[in-house]
């Protein structure tokens, strides 16, 4: 079954939300993703550049939704922190700032390649009939794997069983590792945060205050008409120039990481590490089959392309960046 995405998604309630993030992405990326959350109906998006002279602050900061923040020296040393600080101890300040810039409403914090996305509702109708007394609303992962030839549809793997992705990947499935549920990326998901409580710290996926996760927890998935869609195998050129540092932040599984460093080491890297590419992310038509048999795969409908264009007025030809 496939969801057609439209881009007329404002709330139908009364829900304040705004998104955070902290990124350093090529341009298009950037207005992708804001040109998503101001159609899902975000009332503030707040973006701290990690590079202060990112070519985006330009372009967005004269938008009356959109708030940016130049990571400066003075910025990251206002958090006790340096620019040369380890990235995710700066992103986890970062969001906690950005939360606390907010006495009410929600925060999402996701990063540049996460889009939320509700089957038939609004973002705001989503708080305002799960959020209750809840301090958090989780959003399982929906992980964008690349269609087969003749597919018209965007397609995204859900999290599954052990024996679901051994059947699917075969003896690929060791490089996904025990832990995140058939996909390259995170399972967890990314949450929306309930402002206002003094103290609370934001990290990647929950809240935490002090040492310990924070508050009851609401968490959706798929059976919700509920997903993260994350864009982490969307684009060869995008996954190939963050692999340095994802196998330095632990960004994938220790197998994975080991096989991404050995094609890096190989006298043929760009084609083993195009290989190892297609082998994680892209789908044999058998595999799509399967995968649907067990409630595995999402079909979508969007362009986001066009509506970054409609949001903004830019010609994509005309943006240089690459991605």
């Amino acid at each position: 079954m496939t969801s057609e995405v439209s881009a007329e998604m404002a709330p139908a309630v009364t829900q304040v939300w705004r998104v955070g993030a902290i990124m350093n992405e090529p341009l298009k990326e950037v207005l992708k993703f804001c040109a998503w959350y101001l159609a899902l109906g975000a009332d503030e998006l707040t973006i701290c550049f990690d590079n202060p002279d990112d070519p985006a602050i330009e372009v967005l900061s004269e938008h009356p939704r959109v708030r940016c923040i130049p990571c400066t020296p003075a910025f990251w040393q206002s958090l006790g922190l340096t620019a040369e600080s380890a990235f995710v101890k700066r992103q986890n300040a970062a969001l906690t700032w950005i939360y606390g810039q907010y006495p009410d409403g929600w925060l999402l914090n996701v990063d540049a390649d996460e889009f939320m996305y509700f089957e038939g509702r609004g973002v705001a109708d989503v708080l305002q009939q799960e959020g209750g007394q809840a301090l958090s609303i989780r959003v399982i992962t929906a992980e964008r794997v690349i269609a087969p030839e003749g597919v018209g549809e965007t397609l995204f793997r859900r999290p599954m069983a052990y024996d679901v992705r051994k059947s699917v990947y075969g003896t690929d499935a060791k490089l996904f590792g025990p832990k995140r549920s058939g996909l390259v990326g995170h399972p967890q998901g990314k949450s929306f945060v309930r402002c206002g409580v003094a103290g609370l710290q934001l990290r990647q996926h929950w809240p935490r205050a002090g040492s310990v996760e924070a508050g009851e927890e609401v968490l959706l998935d798929h059976r919700d008409g509920a997903h993260l869609l994350h864009m982490i195998g969307a684009d060869f050129e995008i996954w190939r120039n963050k692999l340095a540092w994802r196998c330095g932040s632990r960004g994938f599984t220790d197998p994975l990481t080991e096989r991404i460093e050995a094609a890096l080491a190989s006298s043929q890297r760009e084609t083993e590490l195009r290989d190892l590419f297609s082998r994680l992310h892209a789908l044999r038509p058998d595999q799509v089959a399967h995968l649907e048999r067990e409630d595995a795969l999402l079909r979508l409908k969007w362009d986001l392309t066009a509506l970054m264009q409609r949001e903004f007025g830019i010609v994509l030809e005309r943006i240089d960046t690459p991605g």
